[in-house]
């Protein structure tokens, strides 16, 4: 099949995903093209739309929740979502020359808002398309519901309600996970991980993670941790935040614990293996690489709206613990690695909620459900 894999780069989970589904997708044996659909909009557009984001979640994480809780309740209203379809197509005019060009079998979208502009295709112009959804967190946002998608993918059997609820048909929600790269689906033990990486394999680890951008209290942690150290070694990654990673060395100078400071790395998922405890941003893909590993999650400061939504998932189901002040970080990692049992259910509840062939799956019931 001839696949067309979308998303937008309104933070990084959505990028993951759709890579995970191209590997799979080219394993399989299919023709793959991935695009960002803002690639086709206007620079301020795409500026505005991707890193005002960031810049919301950074500086006003309460409003970001209060837009997010208010556009979960009115997104599906007639007039809004009429509304939004006609910006969202005015901006994104070249895509439809792409689009027509392209003339893929199917397409699948890890991100909503090539999944609405897809589906406001008038029926004759989607003849033979098949359309495809592919949730990237633990809940559904309402502006993930669109007419006309054959089939979405969710991560959760309450995401699989929520969309039923919103009226979609039961028999098009499939429950496969969120789509991860094939290093995360696949593990080894921590002390061979450790050894592999250069760090001392007998020394419990603890790995803390700020996402792609770099968010989240990471230097403040830090020094929690250099000042009262657990008996542990740290390892930091800090993304794409060269200003970040500059103030967690600063931070980590004089510990009196072992502290790996690094930025983007390649090998993250070695990180993972290695890790006995990973502190984190509950962010959808992120959450679903340590479940694949079967790794306990601490989460640190969730964004209100799909983060809050993933922070209550995990501890749920068992598969994390919650802190909620980073100066009580020593406390909280002494109480666990003091606990080997329930350090062993952390994990063995993790594993059981983790999806690691999920994006296989997903192509393989793309490819199932063939050309419309």
């Amino acid at each position: 099949m001839k696949l067309l894999i979308l998303h937008a780069s309104a933070g990084n989970g959505h990028r993951r995903a759709a890579e995970a589904l191209g590997e799979a997708a080219r394993a399989a044996h299919h023709t793959v093209t991935l695009r960002d659909v803002l690639d086709f909009t206007s620079p301020l557009y795409r500026s505005t739309y991707a890193q005002g984001y960031l810049r919301l979640v950074r500086s006003a994480p309460e409003l970001w929740g209060y837009l997010y809780s208010q556009s979960d309740r009115h997104a599906q209203r007639p007039f809004d979502r009429r509304l939004r379809t006609l910006f969202n197509r005015l901006n994104t005019v070249s895509f439809w020359r792409f689009f027509r060009r392209e003339a893929p079998d199917a397409v699948l979208c890890t991100h909503f808002m090539p999944l609405e502009l897809i589906a406001s295709l008038p029926p004759s112009k989607r003849q033979g398309l098949r359309l495809h959804g592919i949730v990237t967190d633990f809940a559904v946002h309402a502006l993930w519901y669109a007419t006309g998608v054959d089939a979405y993918y969710v991560a959760t059997a309450e995401a699989q309600r929520q969309l039923v609820r919103r009226g979609q048909p039961e028999n098009r929600i499939l429950h496969m996970g969120i789509p991860i790269l094939p290093p995360f689906a696949l593990s080894c033990p921590p002390t061979e991980a450790r050894t592999r990486l250069g760090l001392p394999p007998e020394i419990p680890l603890v790995l803390l993670l700020s996402g792609g951008y770099g968010v989240g209290p990471t230097v403040e942690i830090i020094r929690a941790l250099a000042a009262n150290p657990p008996p542990c070694q740290l390892v930091v990654i800090t993304g794409n935040n060269p200003i970040l990673e500059s103030a967690a060395r600063k931070a980590a100078q004089g510990a009196a614990l072992p502290i790996t400071v690094l930025g983007f790395t390649p090998i993250i998922h070695d990180y993972l293996d290695a890790a006995d405890l990973i502190i984190s941003k509950p962010g959808g893909l992120t959450s679903s690489e340590a479940l694949a590993k079967g790794k306990p999650m601490m989460i640190v400061d969730p964004i209100p709206g799909q983060e809050q939504r993933n922070c209550e998932y995990l501890l749920e189901n068992g598969c994390a613990v919650r802190l909620f002040d980073p100066p009580d970080a020593p406390w909280k990692i002494r109480a666990l690695l003091a606990d080997p049992p329930r350090l062993a259910a952390l994990s063995a509840n993790a594993r059981r909620q983790g999806h690691p062939d999920a994006a296989a799956r997903i192509i393989a019931s793309v490819a199932a459900l063939g050309v419309g």
